[in-house]
């Protein structure tokens, strides 16, 4: 027992002195290194800033942002819209304008913006002599959708040709149990938390200051035990869940169908064209819920409303559910990777045509 305590207690005497001189190394040896990682992270908490609809990105911003083991280049204008290449600005203000609006998926997070969807669909309508503003923006849903469109019209001093809706299997529970409507018209959380003090993290401060903890998360990303970290989201099983659709599912459909109603009114006042796309999270691939309520509900909610529908679900199943999230979903997240943005991209131009 006594050669069992000592070999523990050396043991972890070296365990502690390894994680020190790691420590100690990090700050002084690779200082620059850690600065890189630090400055990204700082960079997501500062990207965002408060609005009348609850949040939006901050305008004139430009930094390099981490999402996982990802790092990519993220910039706004002035206005808060993300821009690169092929972006609009003032001078194609003239053009005829497409906005697209959705959640973190179209503002593009863990891509660079030339490499998402949104930024390939705006080189090439920029081709075409069009303009893609790109509204999104991560937690979005539809109960903000229509009031951030009004307010980029306004700010633009434009109205859009098209309005593109990138409606996310998450954005059901959010318009149910996330978000509220205030009595002046604001968004607010619907179950406000009472402020408290953020306790401290661990694992994140073992990331940031460790470069053992940094090469063990990597390791990790890169294997196949992250995929379990992109499965299990109530905020997607809902459409194959019983219970969730009974729970919240009915009544989150019914209230984001109401608030994009109100996207259909705006276009049909600025006689516009309403395109609605959905898509899948990693739950219905490995579910093999192609056939799912995401497609058919709101398949059946556009016909009705003359609205042009695009089944984005359809291009990540052609092949084994395993092979799609491995190759068209980022590490131990649910958003697309650059193959998955391309996929999703390709079946967008085809569905239009090619015509923006």
């Amino acid at each position: 027992m006594k050669k069992a305590l000592r070999f523990a207690g050396r043991t972890l005497a070296f365990l502690a002195a390894l994680l020190v001189f790691d420590y100690l190394a990090m700050a002084t040896l690779f200082s620059g290194l850690k600065r890189s990682w630090n400055e990204a992270y700082e960079a997501n908490l500062r990207a965002y800033v408060g609005a009348p609809y609850h949040h939006d990105l901050k305008p004139d911003e430009k930094s390099t942002r981490i999402w996982g083991r990802e790092r990519f280049s993220w910039q706004t204008d002035r206005y808060g819209f993300r821009i690169g290449e092929c972006a609009p600005g003032e001078a194609e203000k003239a053009r005829k304008a497409i906005f697209v609006i959705g959640d973190s998926f179209v503002e593009g997070l863990g891509s660079s913006y030339e490499r998402s969807f949104v930024g390939l669909m705006a080189c090439d309508a920029a081709r075409q002599g069009k303009a893609v503003w790109n509204l999104g923006v991560a937690s979005y849903s539809p109960v903000i959708y229509h009031r951030k469109i009004e307010a980029a019209a306004e700010k633009l001093g434009i109205k859009p040709a098209e309005i593109f809706v990138f409606l996310d299997p998450s954005d059901i529970d959010d318009d149910a149990n996330v978000y509220r409507v205030s009595e002046d018209g604001s968004v607010t959380f619907a179950n406000p938390a009472t402020p408290v003090q953020v306790p401290f993290d661990l694992g994140q401060f073992a990331i940031d200051n460790l470069a053992t903890a940094r090469l063990i998360y990597n390791l990790y990303l890169a294997s196949t035990l992250s995929q379990s970290s992109s499965l299990g989201h109530d905020r997607a099983r809902w459409t194959f869940d019983p219970t969730l659709m009974e729970k919240w599912g009915k009544r989150g459909l019914k209230v984001a169908a109401a608030n994009l109603d109100k996207i259909v009114a705006l276009c049909r006042d600025w006689q516009c064209r309403m395109t609605l796309v959905v898509y899948p999270w990693p739950d219905h691939i490995a579910a093999h819920d192609r056939d799912s309520i995401q497609v058919r509900y709101w398949r059946d909610w556009s016909a009705k409303r003359d609205v042009r529908f695009i089944d984005g679900f359809a291009p990540f199943f052609r092949d084994p559910a395993d092979a799609v999230l491995a190759k068209y979903i980022l590490p131990g997240d649910v958003h697309f990777t650059e193959a998955g943005h391309r996929l999703f991209y390709e079946e967008l131009r085809k569905a239009v045509g090619g015509d923006w």
